[in-house]
């Protein structure tokens, strides 16, 4: 049976295990999901920027500074298009986050100071 060695207390753990049964550290196979999240954000802010760029862009290439009349249906769908870019790229983004270090197991212990 294969067995995984913990960095903490350099226990044997066996593969399947979710937690060291020497110092009770977690077990967690690729990235942690505070990785994954920040993976998500990383990708909304690249959205932003690009969202703002080719609004800029759409502007300069109409030749009209004004966006369209907030009670229009142009004004509707470029903020409901916007929702959607910026949704889609936190998905894309947490997706990215899994394959990151994928293929890693690493041991994380909370050590609680009295």
């Amino acid at each position: 049976m294969k067995t995984l060695v913990c960095s903490h207390c350099q226990t044997h753990v066996p593969i399947g295990a979710n937690v060291c049964t020497g110092c009770g550290a977690e077990v967690v196979r690729g990235a942690t999901r505070r990785e994954r999240s920040r993976f998500g954000l990383l990708f909304v802010a690249g959205a932003v920027v690009l969202l703002v760029v080719a609004l800029r862009a759409w502007q300069i290439g109409t030749g009209s500074t004004h966006l369209p009349q907030p009670n229009s249906e142009a004004a509707l769908l470029l903020i409901l298009g916007a929702i959607a870019l910026l949704a889609l790229a936190y998905i894309t983004g947490k997706t990215t986050g899994r394959l990151f270090r994928r293929s890693q197991v690493r041991f994380f212990r909370t050590y609680r100071h009295q």
